[in-house]
Order: structure tokens, then sequence, then C-alpha cells
């Protein structure tokens, strides 16, 4: 059986094709991609595309996506797109018809599709090493602010991390299987979900976020690490957990361009202790927190691009023997906690 992991961030998608016969347990054999991220890679066509843009597709992260079509429409190009792609470039299409661009339920011929997953990219890398791309099961992991009209995003992505720790704290159970009312505030994930079904693949989405404290959790196991606190620092964001017994206790999320080393320390120390509050993230313009309890940890485990900013109270965390792939590493364990019990 095939398993496909792909992690997809603002930088890279850090892919893991994980054979379940030829790799068993050792995830150092499985085949592993670091590419650039689908963003980047649309970015650049954009930004080398001379002429009116037409967008056909379907939602995907933006970032590099909508900064290269600002350029473009500052040189006077014009900005064509299809309803089902313009969420990308804001849930708000009022927001997005307001910047000049046109939105339209139909793209004639269009010059630029939208998406996270590009199956037919990957067949073509696979081709080039002899290997055929035949996935059974697809985990993605992507990070969606999600919508609310009139509130704000960093509310509508907090309430969902609250309303997920109160139903389990077991982080492998943050999985979207299928369509839900709750994906109807993340419209990202349910692209993801939708092209998974229109292409006949069986999987899963999750967070990004959470699939990174999943690999330092499956990290923390390996190395009989039982209560400790867990850091992605991410290009944009900063996600803190504290965990014992493979639950978590606390959580909190801010922007790391926000955070010095001085001023995580405090955060962490107070998630520790149980007296972090989620008014004290949220007015610091961060997401917000929430602790169930304290704990004393064993260790703080660190990952993500920005980990060198907590270096010195921590220590870096390598599931499958490198930090690049935590992300991938943390969607294979879900899946074998959801699908191998």
């Amino acid at each position: 059986m095939n398993i496909l992991c792909i992690d997809i961030g603002k930088g890279t998608q850090d892919i893991i094709y994980f054979n379940t016969e030829k790799n068993k347990n050792n995830i150092e054999n499985a085949i592993k991609l670091i590419l650039p991220s689908p963003t980047s890679i649309i970015a650049n066509k954009i930004k080398n595309t001379n002429e009116d843009l037409k967008i056909d597709g379907s939602i995907m992260g933006g970032g590099p996506v909508n900064r290269a079509i600002s350029e473009l429409q500052e040189q006077g190009y014009k900005i064509e797109i299809s309803k089902n792609a313009a969420p990308t470039i804001r849930d708000d299409l009022d927001v997005v018809r307001r910047r000049g661009i046109i939105i339209k339920d139909k793209i004639d011929n269009p010059n630029i599709i939208f998406g996270d997953l590009n199956f037919e990219m990957l067949e073509n890398i696979f081709k080039e090493f002899g290997e055929e791309f035949r996935p059974d099961f697809v985990c993605v992991g992507c990070q969606d602010h999600g919508f609310v009209k009139g509130q704000s995003d960093r509310i509508t992505r907090f309430n969902y991390f609250k309303e997920l720790l109160q139903i389990t704290d077991n982080p492998f159970e943050y999985i979207f299987k299928q369509e839900t009312e709750q994906l109807n505030q993340f419209s990202r994930f349910n692209s993801i979900i939708q092209y998974l079904k229109n292409s006949g693949h069986s999987g899963f989405v999750m967070d990004s976020k959470v699939a990174s404290i999943c690999g330092i959790l499956h990290y923390a196991k390996e190395n009989d690490i039982n209560e400790f606190v867990g850091l992605d620092i991410g290009n944009g964001h900063t996600l803190g957990v504290s965990i014992k017994d493979g639950k978590i206790k606390a959580l909190f999320e801010h922007h790391t361009r926000l955070l010095t080393p001085v001023k995580l320390n405090k955060i962490v120390n107070k998630m520790i202790n149980g007296t972090l509050t989620n008014e004290e993230i949220f007015n610091d313009r961060g997401h917000g927190a929430t602790v169930v309890e304290g704990i004393n940890p064993e260790k703080i485990l660190i990952s993500g691009p920005n980990r060198a900013l907590f270096k010195e109270y921590g220590e870096y965390v390598y599931p499958g023997g490198d930090v690049m792939i935590t992300g991938c590493v943390g969607l294979l364990n879900a899946y074998n906690y959801n699908y191998e019990k």
C-alpha cells in the first residue's frame, strides 16, 4: 500500500511516499521530496506572464500568489478569476472585487490554474526515477485561517482549535476525512477534500501546525519522553502545546514575527504552569490560548523553519531523521492511528 503524505507550507511542499511493504516501519527508506510550495510555483508563473490573467482552478494557499497578482495589476494588466478560485485571494469576495479583480462563474481558456495539489507534476517526477506514482491513500497538511464574515480570522482560526480540544485531547484525531458543517468555514481544507474526492483518492486533510505537533509527539514517544512542550515555529505562525501521556493539556498560537526569545519563553512558562490566558495572546495580536492544566515537562521540543528563535531554551527534534519532514511524519502517524488500529 502506498501512502502519500504531503505537507504544504508557504515556502516548500514536503512529501513522503511511504510503501507499507517496501518501507515497513523504516521511514528513512521511503521516497522523500522537498519541493517549492504550490503558491511559490504559481507565483513564479504569474510573474513571467506578461499578459492579462485568466485564472481558474480551486482554492489554494495565497501569500506569494496574491503578491504576484498585485504586481501584475500595478503594471496595468486585467485579472479575471473563476468564483471557485477567487477565495484564494480573499474569502470575502466583495474585497476581491474592490481590488479591481473580475470574478466570473466560468473562465474560458485560462492561462493560470490554481490548486494546492498537482498529481500530474508528481507523476512526471516519479517517471524520471522509474517509479509509478499511484497513492492508495493521501494525507494532506496545510493551513487555513477560516472565514466568518464580520469576524476576525484570528478568532475563527483559534475557535477551531478550542472546539477540537473540547471534543478530544488526542492530536492524531484532528483530521477532516470528509465534508462536515465545520468545513464551511475552512474553504481551503474543503477544496482539498473535494480534490481528493473528484480524483478518486481516499484521504484526509489536517492543519499543518497540528501535523507538525503530531510529528513532535511521535519523536517524543520514540525517545521515551512522556511530558513535554512542543513548539512549531513557522514562517508565519508559532503553535505551542503542552502534552502529557499523549494528550494535549494546553495550546497557543501566535505570529512568529511578533515573538522574541524572551517573550516566547514567558508564554511557554505560563502555559507550563497553567496561567496563560486567551486574552493575553489575542491582545498581543496573536490567535489565542486555551489551557486545561499545567504540566511538569521533561523537555521542550522544537521544530519549524524558525526553530533557532528558541534554541537556547529547548532542543531540536528530527522525526524520521529530518526536521523538514516533521509534518509528514505527523501525517503518517495520524493515518496509522485512525486507519491501522
